[in-house]
């Protein structure tokens, strides 16, 4: 779980699933509906299946117990170099290196390692290193310390950014620290923008009926969203909609390596019938209170919560007042100062014929003033 996501996120997650799955034996049995359900939030779900996966290998071949060597934690799937690395020190005591990204940065930097971090050759040469620190390690040392130790760390003083080498341990040890190359070490490959990223295209179906959403579930060997519940996608149902209708929701999200757009139509579904495409194995009619329930993709979890805030039907009602309020202020605004210019020019003629009658009658008082004297 705590792969690419933040202590403090994941907190909650492993209490409850914990609290769902308390041994190897409860996950290697559970539903892969309750695995990805218990999972939902944390993205990256094939995590969450391999954790399956390596359950059953565990209960299967080796009789729920987890085998305490790197090498044969190495075989269960799931499991890579590091968690093999971190589990066999860290839990039983083996000298065991590992290499995390936090440990890379800090290798990276103390080694003055040229590198990319994550090619084959600078992950090769980052594994050295570690290994040899590992090996001289004092023989009462614990090994799990000096993992934790680095992994610490990097999260902390050896940061990406602003690192604090004033107080770190291994300052004066540093290539980074000693030639002043923190902000080049260590090397990563520039990523794409996130404009640059392929897009992948989707129009997804909207059907509801009394209170009931229409979701499809795809099959555990259909990729990406493999075993996630989503809303069907147009063409894979025998689904009624108006191919002229304007698109009821939209959802946009940034992938690993791709992004992801989606647009959503309301539709009519007679019969459910399992999509003949392989790409799903079940489809059902959901409550919508129970949905979450599900193990459910990012983007129609995102949009039935867009649904909860904003039902269809109200959306669409606004939606003309939406496009015609920018004209209405406009009306507005011009109507201002066409009035402000009518008082203006009123009071400019109600000023000129004041001062037009003021003349006559103040040279006919002067003329009268001049007869008297």
């Amino acid at each position: 779980m705590l792969q690419q996501t933040r202590v403090a996120t994941v907190i909650p997650y492993w209490e409850r699933w914990m609290a769902r799955f308390p041994t190897v034996q409860a996950l290697a049995v559970a539903p892969l509906d309750d695995v990805l359900a218990a999972w939902a939030g944390l993205g990256y779900y094939s995590r969450a299946r391999n954790l399956q996966k390596g359950a059953q290998h565990v209960v299967d071949s080796w009789r729920g117990e987890l085998p305490r060597q790197a090498g044969e934690l190495r075989a269960i799937p799931g499991i890579g170099p590091y968690t093999a690395g971190a589990i066999a020190s860290i839990a039983y005591g083996e000298r065991a290196p590992l290499v995390d990204g936090n440990v890379a940065r800090v290798l990276a930097r103390v080694f003055g390692i040229a590198h990319d971090i994550k090619s084959t050759i600078g992950q090769r040469v980052l594994w050295e290193r570690a290994g040899e620190l590992m090996s001289a390690l004092p023989a009462d040392a614990a090994p799990g310390n000096l993992n934790q130790g680095l992994m610490e760390l990097g999260a902390t003083a050896c940061a990406p950014t602003g690192p604090r080498c004033l107080g770190c341990p291994l300052a004066s040890h540093c290539v980074a620290a000693r030639d002043g190359r923190q902000a080049e070490l260590p090397v990563v490959a520039k990523r794409k923008r996130v404009d640059e990223l392929p897009v992948i295209e989707r129009e997804l179906l909207w059907i509801e009926q009394g209170g009931a959403i229409v979701l499809v579930r795809r099959a555990a060997t259909s990729g990406l969203w493999a075993g996630l519940w989503e809303l069907p996608e147009v063409g894979h149902v025998d689904a009624t909609f108006a191919p002229a209708a304007a698109f009821v929701a939209h959802h946009d999200q940034v992938l690993s390596h791709r992004r992801l757009r989606v647009r959503v139509r309301v539709a009519t579904l007679a019969t459910l019938v399992v999509p003949t495409d392989p790409t799903y194995d079940r489809i059902e009619r959901v409550a919508l209170a129970d949905a979450a329930d599900l193990g459910i993709a990012a983007a129609t979890a995102a949009i039935l919560r867009k649904y909860q805030d904003a039902p269809w039907a109200t959306v669409t009602r606004s939606a003309a007042p939406d496009v015609a309020e920018p004209r209405a202020r406009s009306r507005t605004r011009s109507a201002r100062p066409r009035r402000a210019r009518r008082a203006r020019c009123t009071r400019t003629r109600r000023s000129s014929s004041t001062a037009a009658g003021r003349g006559p009658r103040r040279a006919g008082r002067r003329r009268r003033a001049d007869r008297r004297r």
